[in-house]
């Protein structure tokens, strides 16, 4: 089982084990990146069509408590 504690002791977090700590499919986290839908941290997509991710330990962290207070603001 993966902490809280693990998690914040991370300076990035792999999509697998954001998806074993909020208990979710890592295609979830990944879309939900890619998608801008998931407010964890971010996705890029390289020339050659990988995709790199960065999910921030604190986001995940307050997601998973439901405290992550997000401030959307019109363009």
């Amino acid at each position: 089982m993966i902490t809280e504690k693990d998690i914040l002791s991370m300076q990035s977090v792999l999509p697998t084990t954001a998806a074993k700590y909020i208990k979710e499919t890592p295609t979830f986290i990944r879309l939900g990146l890619q998608q801008n839908r998931l407010p964890i941290g971010s996705a890029v997509q390289n020339p050659s069509g990988k995709w790199s991710y960065h999910i921030s330990p604190g986001l995940l962290v307050a997601y998973q408590k439901g405290t992550l207070n997000i401030e959307i603001k019109p363009n």
